[in-house]
């Protein structure tokens, strides 16, 4: 009978390379348990590996412009509930003009006069709203308020003046002295030479957002746009002649030029609304449409790189198993001692 000698020294090392190699499969399975995706995907895929790049890539680009697209919805949602109470605001004029026509009850042009400038000081509000740090109606000069502070106080003294110089020049002495056609004339002098885009600092160019892969559209409005400058001017005109003392023909044609001007407001405000509700309705679809991209991208990857979480959950706990094991085992050998047996 031959016996063979086993050193304890070789078992305990064999035991160590059994640990050391498994220590580096528990970590892949450890990170493939996690995140369901191959721990190198360059080593299992091989040549496939630039299809799955391809895919991420394409994946990336579908979720950047969709979060873009969340910004730009925010920015239009915002846009158009300020847009809804302008209209309300010029709904709200139209009907106070028309309410006054033919009247020269000094009440009621001093309720008018009233309305029109509380009119006016929601406009401005409105259209100073920012969101995400940008001006939502100065166009591409999102980081400049559309309107300055003094807006009103600017503009009611521009106004006031050129009402005096048209006096002086025609040799009115007092308000009340204007005729009817006097009035028409200023007025319409007045609102042709208006420079609306010299008064605020939008710029007429709007926002422009890229929606899907193949899509562009307008995600912005420009105060500089016709109903926003007609909702101004009816303001400003209602609330400074309405109790200037005017002759009841004169006021007469105030309140005409003023109720054209607040129900061109109201149709030119909505008409900005519905734009933009188109462009939001676009925005929805494309979002839609990258969605179902995205799915499809992502179930072709997770066809390539994606690993069975509970069988790698399985595989991990086995190799644990089996270190925890090897570890009793190198201690055991490790206490062996000839000296115990003496």
């Amino acid at each position: 009978m031959k016996t063979t000698s086993i050193s304890s020294l070789s078992v305990s090392q064999a035991m160590q390379l059994t640990v050391q190699s498994s220590q580096g499969e528990i970590a892949k399975l450890q990170k493939e348990s996690v995140s369901g995706t191959y721990d190198d995907v360059g080593f299992e895929l091989g040549t496939r590996t630039s299809t799955s790049l391809d895919y991420s890539r394409e994946n990336t680009r579908l979720q950047a412009i969709t979060d873009s697209n969340s910004l730009a919805n925010q920015r239009m949602q915002s846009s158009q509930l300020a847009m809804q109470q302008m209209s309300d605001s010029g709904q709200t004029l139209l009907n106070s003009l028309v309410a006054l026509s033919g009247s020269s009850d000094s009440t009621s042009l001093q309720v008018s006069a009233d309305t029109a400038m509380s009119v006016l000081e929601n406009f401005v509000s409105y259209a100073n709203v920012s969101t995400n740090g940008e001006y939502l109606f100065s166009g591409i000069n999102t980081d400049a308020a559309p309107l300055s502070d003094d807006f009103i106080g600017d503009m009611k003294d521009d106004f006031n003046t050129k009402l005096s110089d048209f006096m002086s020049t025609n040799g009115i002495a007092t308000a009340s002295d204007i005729t009817s056609g006097q009035m028409k004339t200023f007025l319409t002098d007045y609102t042709s030479s208006f420079d609306w885009s010299g008064w605020t600092n939008a710029s007429d160019t709007k926002m422009t957002s890229r929606i899907s892969t193949s899509e562009s559209a307008t995600t912005s409005s420009s105060l500089n746009s016709d109903g926003f400058k007609s909702l101004a001017l009816a303001s400003m005109i209602t609330s400074q002649l309405a109790t200037a003392g005017l002759s009841p023909d004169a006021m007469t044609v105030v309140n005409t030029q003023a109720t054209t001007l607040a129900g061109l407001a109201v149709s030119g405000i909505d008409a900005e609304r519905s734009s933009m509700g188109l462009s939001q309705e676009r925005v929805e679809k494309a979002n839609t449409a990258m969605k179902s991209q995205m799915d499809i991208i992502n179930t072709q990857l997770t066809g390539l790189v994606g690993v069975d979480t509970y069988e790698a959950s399985v595989r991990l706990n086995t190799l644990l198993t089996q270190v925890e094991t090897s570890y009793t085992i190198t201690s055991k050998i490790q206490d062996l001692s000839l000296v115990n047996f003496l």
